[in-house]
């Protein structure tokens, strides 16, 4: 005897939970690189206004030209870094946009499977008992009469 539709249905159901629980991790890595990247941009920030002080206060006590242009260029070094960063950042912000689209596709899909596999044992259900309220019928359809 072949297995009931909702068995079949269960092995559906599996992989759609497998792909909601892969598509998970993926949103939740996606959402790590943007917490990080958040945090480095806000690191190099305060790198950047560290430095910047330090260039200040060292400028008031004079500085030879050379100096001047090494500090100047690193500080913009930092801030090209920053730039990439936060071209980064949106990439992954981006990123997480479309895993989030990618979950809730994937978490509907599981729902409306989950709903198909409980109509379907519902209406085995359903069977079963009309089957057995017809056995219980016919029975008492041939029950003898007590003069036999």
């Amino acid at each position: 005897m072949s297995r009931q539709r909702s068995q079949r249905l269960e092995v559906v159901l599996a992989v759609a939970e497998r792909k909601r629980r892969e598509a998970e991790r993926f949103l939740a890595e996606a959402r790590q690189r943007v917490s990080q990247g958040e945090q480095g941009i806000v690191q190099l920030e305060n790198y950047l206004g560290e430095y910047q002080q330090q260039f200040t206060a060292t400028g008031r006590q004079g500085v030879d030209i050379g100096a001047l242009q090494a500090r100047q260029a690193f500080m913009q070094k930092i801030s090209d870094t920053m730039q990439q960063q936060e071209q980064a950042l949106l990439q992954a912000r981006e990123q997480v946009q479309q895993v989030q689209a990618y979950w809730q596709q994937t978490y509907a899909r599981e729902k409306g499977i989950e709903r198909l596999v409980e109509k379907a044992r519902m209406d085995e259900t359903r069977v079963k008992e009309r089957k057995l309220q017809q056995e219980l019928d016919e029975r008492s359809q041939h029950v003898r009469p007590s003069y036999i």
